[in-house]
């Protein structure tokens, strides 16, 4: 099968984890991508059989419909390749998506959309229009949690869906070994939807020998670390910035828990829930909130607490602290749960199925 995939995620080779997995099962890959990002010009390459094509991109990425990307070149590449499908890895309302969409309907080749909108909205009309014809002409769609698959099923019955990561993660060959200490992590922009106030007040509740290590930055880091030190707890928390992937990786062995204590908000929910599947891959016990995606990815292999409840979040680090033999068997599960479910050689195989099962037999 060739398989062209449209997205912005993959002008950064860490992401292309999937992309190289699904070459490895056969698949003729290549990656349409923004011809630069912010570490600079994206190059037309070779990354483990994915042929990478960049593309020249005009416009704001903040703009709701995204920049335009390049007609002609898009066009042209399509035409050399000649895909048997075409994923669209951008939301379905954006000017790139309606612009792959029309391509693919030029040279009569299927479409499978993708979605992560995990809250329902109301877009501009244009918005909504570009969506409607975009999705009516896919022949499936990959939705990244099952919210976002209820309102896509609720707007388009008959559109087969499937939920699947869009990026998958790179799993460890060992689990994490835990350490002597309770040592809970955290990791994730620091903003109130991230919910880190929430764990800060929460581990001031447990009894316990325990430590908070923190990853990751943010505008609310320094009211963050006011928080801690009103609350007396400054001394047992590092905070440990935004941290390069293999220094982030490193530190997934210090951990004997992982948080993730999200709120969700009227325009906001957790999409896909990387990080606590990266936690699961170590075979840490998780903690999340039920914000969007998390209790999905979890499933039964962590503990779910209601969102901003302090006093839940605490009680559950507490029976982990005491349950030492709790704390083993649920790493223990979520590490399996992480390598059938989440790894980027399961989402390959599952992407590859659906496309088979959604287009090969139905050309648009």
């Amino acid at each position: 099968m060739r398989a062209a995939i449209i997205s912005r995620a993959y002008t950064d080779p860490v992401n292309r984890g999937k992309l190289r997995a699904l070459a490895g099962l056969g698949c003729q890959v290549a990656a349409i991508v923004p011809d630069e990002d912010s570490r600079g010009p994206v190059d037309w390459t070779e990354d483990g059989g994915v042929q990478v094509v960049p593309v020249r991109t005009s416009g704001e990425w903040g703009d709701p419909a995204g920049p335009e990307w390049g007609r002609r070149a898009i066009r042209r590449f399509l035409r050399d390749f000649r895909p048997d499908v075409i994923q669209i890895e951008e939301e379905p309302w954006t000017r790139v998506a309606s612009r792959a969409h029309r391509e693919a309907r030029r040279i009569r080749v299927p479409t499978v959309a993708f979605t992560r909108q995990t809250v329902s909205w109301k877009l501009p009309a244009r918005l909504a229009l570009r969506r409607r014809r975009v999705l009516r002409g896919a022949k499936g769609i990959i939705t990244a949690n099952p919210v976002a698959m209820g309102l896509v099923a609720a707007r388009y019955p008959g559109l087969r869906a499937l939920v699947l990561p869009q990026l998958g993660i790179a799993p460890p060959l060992t689990p994490a070994r835990g350490t002597d200490a309770f040592v809970v992590g955290f990791v994730g922009r620091l903003v109130p939807e991230k919910g880190p106030d929430v764990l800060l007040k929460a581990a001031l509740k447990v009894i316990a020998p325990w430590r908070l290590r923190i990853s990751g930055t943010g505008p609310d880091q320094v009211a963050l670390e006011a928080l801690a030190s009103r609350l007396g707890i400054a001394a047992r928390v590092t905070w440990l910035g935004a941290q390069p992937r293999e220094d982030l990786e490193r530190s997934w062995s210090a951990l004997d828990c992982f948080v993730a204590p999200s709120r969700s908000t009227r325009t906001w929910a957790e999409t896909d829930g990387l990080a606590v599947a990266t936690a699961m891959a170590y075979g840490l016990p998780v903690v999340v909130s039920q914000s969007g995606a998390l209790p999905a990815v979890v499933g039964e292999t962590g503990v779910i607490v209601p969102e901003d409840d302090v006093d839940a979040l605490a009680g559950a680090l507490q029976q982990l602290y005491e349950n030492r033999e709790r704390r083993r068997s649920l790493g223990a599960a979520a590490r399996r749960r992480a390598l059938d479910v989440f790894s980027e050689t399961a989402v390959a195989r599952r992407l590859l199925d659906f496309w088979r099962e959604s287009t090969v037999s139905s050309p648009p």
